[in-house]
Order: C-alpha cells, then sequence, then structure tokens
C-alpha cells in the first residue's frame, strides 16, 4: 500500500477506526466509569485553572466561618443552638442579611443525653423563636446512612427474613441498614432525609427553609463535589416519626411511655391517618406512642413532600418567592418572579445540577468571611457594649448587608471537607452551596454537549489529526507540524470555550484518540513501510543505485505498475568488437573480465542516479529519471558516459600491466555509448507472472541508434541534440561538438548528432585547438562551402584526440567523415534547399 496514495490513506485510515470508536465507548460506558471520569475530572480541574477566578455581581455571598477561635470560645460539643439563634438574628437584625443559611443539620443526633434536658428546651425554643420572626433563615438536611424506621408491614415482612425495598429511585443514592435484624433498602424517593426536628419544625412548617446539602457522587469519580441534586421528593410515615421523636427527646419522655398502633381511620378528604393513642399496648405487638400533652392528635400516615436543595432554598428566599413559584420540568427548574420567569436552571438526570466554581477557598477578595466567634461578639457589644462599641460592630455587620450568610464548619477537626478544582488541599464544603448560589444568580451554568456530539468531535479531530500526522508524502514535515498545530488549535479551543462561555467541549477523549490513532498509524505505515522497502529494494535493487532505492523506500513512491510516460535520458553502451573477445578468451576468462568491466561501469552509472535497465551480453542498457524524478538527468547520463570512459583507460592501463594475463585487445578495448533525452514509456513490463522495469519509445530507439552509429563517425560517446541543450542547460562540465543532422534508418524525423569529447575538467589545449578548428570547417560545411570546409577539416584531423594508429583498417574520426562528405558533396551538391541533413541507410 503507498503511504500517499489516496486509496492507501483511505484504507489505513479505515483499519484505525476501532481506536476512535474505543475512546467514544470508553468514556461512556459504565465498566470504565471510574477511570475514565477521573480522567476528565482532571481535564475539568484544569479548565477552572486556566479560566481563573471570576466575579458574581449578581449575588454577594459571605461566609461565617466555625473556626477554631470560635470552637474554643463555644466549648465542647454539642453546641447550644441558642447560640446559632443569636448569630442569625445578629446577621439579619444588625447585618439586614438577605438570608442565613446554616450547614448543619439540627436533628435529635446532634442533641447530647448529658446536656440537662431542660437547657436543651431552652435552647431550642430559643432557636425556634427565631425562625418565628425571621423568614430568611435556611436549615441544613441530608441523606445519611442512619436508619429509617419501616412500616408495620415492612416490620413484618423483615422479621420474615425478606429484603424490602421502599419503590424507585428518584435520586441516585442508596442507603443499606441492619436494623430490626434485617436488610432495608432506603432511597430518597420514599424515604426522609435526617433534618431538624420538633420543635424547629412542625407541620405548619414542612420544608419551608429546609435545604438538603446533598451532594451527588455518581457522575464523578473523586472527591470533589461537582453536581447537586435540586430537589428530591418523598413520602412516608418519617416526617410524623420524626416530629413524635422530636416530641419525646423535647418532653422528656422516655421510649415506652406512650404508644401509638396502626389504626388508620377514613376521613371526608379520604386520606390516611395514624391515630395516636394512649391506650394500652396489645401484648407482643411493638409499637410506639406519640402523646402530645396528653391529648390525641390526628398526623397524617404518609406524607409526600419535595426538599429542594440548600442553594435553592437559599435563593428563593433571597429573591423572596414561596415554594409554590418553582416550576420543575423534564430538563430544567423555573423560578417564578412576579408572575415570570427568573430563572431557568438546567437539570440533567431529571435532577442534577453541576455547580461553577468562581474561585478558590481562601479567595477573599470573591469570598468574604469572619469568624462566628467575631459575629457573637458583636452581636454582644450592640446588646452590652459602650457606644464606641457598639458603632465598631455596626462598622462590623456592614459587610453582611443584603448578602446571602453561609454559616458552615472550616476547621478540620469538624472533617466536612473536600477539594476543589481550585483546591487539590480539601477546603470546607460550604464553599460549595456557596458556588452553587454564584451560579444560580449569575446564569453561568455549564454547559455540556451529549454523547453524539462528543462522538463526531472525536472522530472529526481524530482524523484530521492522524491524516496529517501520518502524511508521508511531499512536504510530509509540514504536514506532522500541521497536525500538531490542528491538535494544540483544539485544546485551546477546548479551554477558550469554557473560560469564556462556560462550555465543556471534550477534551480527554478527542485528544487522546487523536494521539494514540496518529501513533498506531504511524506504526502500521512503519510495518507497512518496512515491507515496501524490501520490496522495493528487491524490485529495484538489482539495477538502482542503492541511494535511489533508499530515496524510492523515503519518499513513499512506486513505480506505476503498466507503465507512464515520462521524459527520460536513455543510455545504451556496447564494447566494440567483442565478438573477438570472446574468440581469444576462455569462458571463465572472459566472465572475469566482463564482471571487472560491468562491475566498474555499473558503479558509476548508479553514483550519477541511474537505473540499469538490463544487461545484454558485454551492452549495458539504462535511464536517468525513472522510477524516480532524478534532477537534471541529462547532465547526470552525459557525466556517467564520460566518467565511463576515463574509467575504461584506468581498466586498460591494469590490464596492461597484468602482461601476458591478458591478450593484447583487452588493453585496446573501447567502448561506444549512445544518449538520446525525451519523453518514453517506462514502467514494469512482461507478462503477469514475469516482468521487468524496462522502457521503450522513439526516444529509446534513438539512444540505441546514437550507440550503434557513433561508429560510423568514430567516436564513442554519440549523443542528441536533445540530450546535448539540456545537459548544457544544467552545467557547462561536458564538452560537445557538433557531428551532424541524420536522418535514421525507420525514423522520419531527422535529428542533431553530437558527439561528447569530454568533462571541460579534462579538456587539453591541443583537442581544444582540435575543436576550434573543426568548429569553423562545420560552419564552411552548412554554409556549402565545401572548398572551405575541407581546408580546416584536413588541420583539425591531423589533431584528432581518438585518431586511430595509422595502421588500422578504415580509420575513422569525425574529421575524416566530415572531409569525404565535402568531397562527395563537391561532386553531387546537395542542392540550394538543403538542411543539412544527411539520411543513414544503415542502423
Amino acid at each position: 500500500m503507498a503511504a500517499n496514495s489516496t486509496g492507501g490513506r483511505l484504507k489505513l485510515l479505515l483499519c484505525l477506526l476501532p481506536i476512535p470508536l474505543f475512546w467514544i465507548v470508553f468514556t461512556e460506558a459504565s465498566f470504565a466509569k471510574d477511570f475514565s471520569q477521573q480522567l476528565l475530572n482532571l481535564a475539568m480541574d484544569w479548565r477552572f485553572r486556566v479560566r481563573g477566578p471570576i466575579e458574581s455581581p449578581e449575588v454577594k455571598v459571605v461566609y461565617v466561618d466555625m473556626d477554631a477561635p470560635s470552637i474554643a470560645k463555644l466549648g465542647e460539643r454539642p453546641w447550644p443552638r441558642h447560640r446559632y439563634a443569636q448569630v442569625a438574628n445578629a446577621l439579619v437584625e444588625y447585618g439586614d442579611a438577605s438570608v442565613v443559611g446554616f450547614d448543619f443539620i439540627f436533628s435529635e443526633f446532634t442533641s447530647s443525653e448529658m446536656v440537662p434536658i431542660a437547657n436543651v428546651r431552652q435552647s431550642d425554643q430559643e432557636f425556634r423563636n427565631i425562625l418565628e420572626n425571621h423568614d430568611n433563615i435556611v436549615m441544613a438536611a441530608n441523606y445519611t446512612e442512619v436508619p429509617m424506621p419501616p412500616t408495620f408491614e415492612q416490620r413484618e415482612k423483615a422479621e420474615k427474613g425478606e429484603l424490602v425495598e421502599l419503590g424507585n429511585r428518584n435520586m441516585p443514592l442508596v442507603y443499606m441498614s441492619e436494623k430490626y435484624g434485617a436488610q432495608y433498602l432506603y432511597t430518597p424517593r420514599n424515604t426522609f432525609p435526617e433534618m431538624p426536628t420538633y420543635p424547629l419544625i412542625d407541620f405548619d412548617t414542612q420544608t419551608d427553609g429546609i435545604g438538603l446539602i446533598a451532594e451527588d457522587s455518581s457522575l464523578s469519580a473523586d472527591s470533589v463535589p461537582r453536581w447537586i441534586p435540586l430537589y428530591a421528593k418523598a413520602e412516608g410515615p418519617y416526617y410524623t416519626l420524626n416530629l413524635a421523636e422530636g416530641y419525646e427527646n423535647h418532653m422528656g419522655l422516655k421510649f415506652g411511655e406512650t404508644i401509638f398502633k396502626n389504626s388508620p381511620e377514613e376521613t371526608s378528604d379520604n386520606k390516611k391517618f395514624l391515630q395516636l393513642t394512649d391506650e394500652d399496648v396489645p401484648p407482643g405487638e411493638s409499637v410506639q406512642v406519640f402523646r402530645m400533652d396528653g391529648k390525641t392528635e390526628l398526623f397524617p400516615l404518609n406524607t409526600e413532600q419535595t426538599f429542594y436543595h440548600f442553594s435553592i432554598e437559599l435563593a428563593r428566599k433571597h429573591l423572596g418567592i414561596s415554594q409554590d413559584d418553582i416550576v420543575i420540568n423534564e430538563d430544567e427548574m423555573i423560578f417564578m418572579k412576579d408572575g415570570e420567569p427568573f430563572r431557568s436552571i438546567p437539570m440533567s438526570h431529571s435532577q442534577l445540577t453541576e455547580v461553577n466554581w468562581f474561585s478558590p477557598w481562601l479567595d477573599h477578595e470573591n469570598n468574604p468571611r469572619a469568624s462566628f466567634g467575631m459575629v457573637m461578639d458583636a452581636n454582644y457589644m450592640m446588646l452590652h457594649g459602650t457606644e464606641e462599641q457598639k458603632k465598631e460592630a455596626q462598622e462590623f455587620f456592614k459587610m453582611f448587608k443584603d448578602a446571602v450568610v453561609l454559616i458552615g464548619p472550616v476547621d478540620r477537626t469538624l472533617q466536612d471537607l473536600a477539594p476543589t478544582p481550585f483546591d487539590t488541599v480539601p477546603v470546607p464544603k460550604v464553599g460549595l452551596h456557596g458556588n452553587a448560589v454564584k451560579t444560580i444568580f449569575s446564569g453561568k451554568f455549564i454547559q455540556r454537549l451529549n454523547w453524539w456530539q462528543h462522538a463526531v468531535i472525536i472522530l472529526v479531530i481524530t482524523y484530521i489529526v492522524a491524516a496529517l500526522g501520518t502524511y508521508n508524502g511531499k512536504h510530509n514535515v509540514w504536514m506532522k507540524f500541521a497536525g500538531g498545530a490542528v491538535l494544540l488549535g483544539y485544546i485551546f479551543i477546548a479551554f477558550a470555550a469554557f473560560s469564556s462561555i462556560h462550555l465543556v467541549i471534550p477534551l480527554v477523549a478527542p485528544v487522546a484518540s487523536a494521539i494514540t490513532t496518529t501513533l498506531a498509524g504511524a506504526v502500521y505505515q512503519l510495518i507497512v513501510e518496512e515491507k515496501q522497502r524490501g520490496r522495493i529494494k528487491g524490485m529495484f535493487g538489482a539495477y538502482l543505485s542503492p541511494d535511489l532505492v533508499n530515496n524510492m523506500v523515503e519518499s513513499g513512491e512506486e513505480p506505476k505498475l503498466g507503465g507512464e510516460e515520462v521524459e527520460i535520458t536513455a543510455f545504451f553502451s556496447d564494447i566494440q568488437s567483442f565478438s573477438t573477445f570472446s574468440e581469444l578468451l576462455s569462458a571463465d576468462r572472459l566472465v572475469t573480465l566482463m564482471n571487472e568491466y560491468l562491475t566498474a561501469m555499473t558503479d558509476i552509472l548508479q553514483e550519477e542516479q541511474g537505473t540499469l535497465d538490463k544487461y545484454i551480453g558485454d551492452a549495458m542498457v539504462a535511464m536517468f529519471n525513472a522510477p524516480l524524478p532524478v534532477q537534471n538527468h541529462a547532465l547526470r547520463g552525459c557525466m556517467a558516459a564520460a566518467r565511463m570512459q576515463k574509467k575504461q583507460l584506468e581498466l586498460r592501463a591494469k590490464w596492461r600491466e597484468e602482461g601476458d594475463d591478458w591478450p593484447d585487445i583487452v588493453a585496446k578495448m573501447q567502448t561506444r555509448i549512445g544518449l538520446n533525452t525525451g519523453p518514453a514509456v517506462v514502467g514494469n513490463m512482461g507478462s503477469e507472472s514475469r516482468f521487468n522495469y524496462t522502457m521503450m519509445g522513439d526516444t529509446v530507439n534513438l539512444a540505441a541508434r546514437s550507440e550503434s552509429g557513433a561508429k560510423s563517425y568514430g567516436v564513442y560517446i554519440m549523443v542528441t541534440g536533445e540530450t546535448r541543450a539540456a545537459c548544457e542547460a544544467a552545467s557547462d562540465a561536458c564538452v560537445f561538438r557538433y557531428l551532424d543532422k541524420i536522418r535514421v534508418k525507420g525514423r522520419s524525423q531527422p535529428a542533431e548528432m553530437y558527439e561528447l569529447v569530454c568533462l571541460r575538467e579534462d579538456l587539453d589545449s591541443e583537442t581544444e585547438r582540435c575543436l576550434e578548428i573543426y568548429q569553423k570547417g562545420i560552419e564552411r560545411y552548412l554554409k556549402q562551402d565545401f572548398n572551405g570546409a575541407i581546408e580546416y577539416f584536413e588541420q583539425s584531423v591531423e589533431l584528432e584526440p581518438n585518431r586511430p594508429e595509422k595502421n588500422a583498417e578504415a580509420p575513422t574520426t569525425p574529421s575524416d567523415v566530415l572531409l569525404a562528405r565535402c568531397l562527395y558533396y563537391m561532386e553531387e551538391p546537395p542542392g540550394e534547399n538543403w538542411d543539412g541533413v544527411f539520411v543513414m541507410k544503415t542502423k
């Protein structure tokens, strides 16, 4: 497969498709959710850090910290609730806070039996009084692992060893308990959270002012709180039981003093009620009694209520709207104000929203704060201090004006800590609610794409980067840089999109997919190219230079099978009178001689980037500029021919020195070479089972005629006018002289023929003088001044560099040929319209 062919590249990219598909599945599949989510979380945290802190001028959030000094001031836990009441009252009365939220759960589990009941009652009652006076205080509730009491029917099933499931899940939190010797499965759909109890709430209060501080960890694989449930629906008897237990604790009743039994009655509105009575307990029944001041009260047996998140309750009270002004749709929660939608909060999974973090916890500019103890001191100064102290306290309370105030534990001993996208070291989790409130009022909700948009992005980025990164054609280095630039550009866009519009564009999967796909493609290409390298070397190593084969391999180009027309310089060489060598040498000596000769000639050919087509006995057939392009191929061919003639002189001297090892004819070996430049068809030609890379066409035929025709002029390198022009256009390294303009047998178009005399660096003064005189004779010859031409040719003939020995048969040089031609034309003039063409009647 050619690395840079369109079909091959498409096949490669198709083979790599499973890699991006894996990343698409990996980020969505449940089997890899924990690990993949950790990577996604890490990328998300970096988005926040690159974006940096942002402001939320739409709402002011101030924190009151339950820190170490405050804990020291309050003393041993549990702290009396009237202290919270005093602080809340001071923040509202003196600080003019819009809303105060307690990140504490004031349930029966937070009381201590070591505290006198009278003190507890008084403290709770003070808190209750503050709640009745101020409607802008929010208390916390949360789902915990504290077991929820089952109904009688559920208890009977449990005693039989049956597993009790309480409905379908609505919030992705599951709690397990082993109370009563059996296993119960509780979910927020039909159980109530741990929440404040009597007297802080009653049936008139319901869930107004109670906010869930829950977070959802099912979408995160780490300890950073990222998602919150905006609401949870609950149904069952727990609200009534919670009031009953609270009343028992508040009244100081002991377990078993009062009882109740499951005796529902039908009322006019067809609701089921739990009848609370002070009748005796039937033998063997495990029931409880709820009695209020000795009176029989009717409370609902089951209640169905909606709990909103802590941040929702804070935002609602800050706006001064009721729970009836909240509209819940399938994918959004809407705040209505004055009958018009004020804020739409997007939801996923029918319940959750993602918190946008605005700053690190210790960013005091964005997170102004005060100590709980300081608020207590300022409250005391307002009540009992001097005028100067009151002014100081008033100045202190100005920081809370119109603010959403969050009171929460910050000391590490309270263990309510978690990391954030900005804070790798755990910080107080109360910051989650402050950022949630800012998210709601600023409208800067985190936006995410759906799964199919993720898939499209992964595929597009992967294939763009992989296509550029695995490109091996021309400018492949720049293409790889372009692939890297695309990947870096996408990363920049992903961070910029989050920083500007809070849009989460997938980062981990596209980048990981692009990198792994590109690497896999590179490995695949390496394997293919190694096979291709071996195949190309096998195909062309025998008749291409190693450098040219390596260039072919590195470029990834292959010759097109079946042939293609390209411009080449065709090369033919043949040893003069080779049949005589065969007669005088034994077979093994002839082979030894030819091996030495052909090795030297072939080395020169390949050094000049020529391609060996074939050996035909002593003859060599070659080409330049195929199968791979060779710059200045005509010059390369001429250089190869001239160097071969020089090398042959060295070989002749060597053989002469070897004396009797070789007959005299070996030391006089001459080789004729013909060259022609022009278009030809090159390629693998032959049968389907056996073929050879070769050339054919008129250009090739004329090169062959040049080699055989060189004998007629007594030269050893004859080239066409096209080869000479292309060579001289590239360099003046070669010396040429005009021979003739001939029309060879079987060819209608005439061709100018030249002798490649030698390399310019080897031109001696005598040869240079010969060529000057010869050229003057040619000028007279072409003007049909044959007498003048004869005068010059008679001079040059004595200076010919390759003039044969005087005793040689039919001594021939270009000067001899042209001298004889002039004598002929003097007897048989060519005519006034003669164009200088001589017709060759033999090949």
